[in-house]
């Protein structure tokens, strides 16, 4: 039987298109990390096996490499591969790289959606997102490093976007999260331990220790 692969980073654009994939009644079989991207993803990659859990859905890795992706896909028995592409058609492009030689589908939903209406929705469905990632030549403030993608960091990218100074999608490296709860987790990622550093113009906030914990609900009782 075919299966639906969503590829995954553990960041906010990703977990929100598995999001968006899931309330259409879509199910999906794997999550799929490439070894590739934001050098805070690769450090932080170990963590995709809490996501696996508190999903609920089995997570693989693979290499960087299109032929690696394909073989990975095909072991998989991917017919249909989600991303969370919004606005760079470059990464379109590279999917389609992937998928169009073995007869993959593509789904894109966040596609062609405005960067602060998105960050706005996931926030408002009580995604919980750190930054991880900064780089201040592409218009990222070197404060957000380690902080929560809150209402008054949207709110700054916001001010930012309209002096053209920064792309709050983030796709072209202005800085990169990590979703520690979402409305998809059944317990969400605590952070024990974690370090910040800097290359340059870079930010890099790095957890060394998480685990899962319970989630914080109201008791209706």
């Amino acid at each position: 039987m075919s299966k639906v692969v969503a590829f995954s980073s553990g960041g906010k654009d990703s977990m929100h298109a598995l999001y968006l994939t899931l309330q259409s009644g879509i199910n999906v079989d794997y999550l799929l990390f490439v070894k590739n991207g934001s050098k805070a993803h690769r450090l932080n990659s170990w963590l995709l096996e809490l996501v696996s859990e508190t999903l609920g859905i089995p997570a693989v890795t693979t290499e960087k490499e299109l032929p690696a992706i394909r073989k990975t896909l095909r072991k998989l028995k991917a017919n249909k591969v989600i991303s969370g592409v919004m606005i760079t058609p470059e990464h379109m492009d590279w999917y389609q790289e992937i998928c169009d030689p073995i007869q993959v589908e593509h789904y894109a939903p966040l596609w062609g959606k405005k960067p602060i209406v998105a960050l706005t929705e996931i926030k408002n469905l009580g995604f919980q997102t750190k930054i991880i990632e900064v780089d201040t030549s592409m218009g990222s403030c070197k404060r957000w490093i380690g902080k929560e993608l809150d209402t008054d960091v949207i709110h700054e990218m916001e001010e930012l976007e309209k002096e053209q100074k920064i792309n709050p999608s983030g796709e072209l490296g202005a800085y990169h999260t990590f979703v520690l709860d979402c409305p998809l987790y059944k317990k969400k990622i605590n952070i024990l331990d974690s370090e910040i550093f800097w290359e340059n113009s870079k930010g890099y906030f790095v957890i060394k220790d998480a685990n899962l914990g319970s989630k914080n609900k109201l008791n209706h009782e």
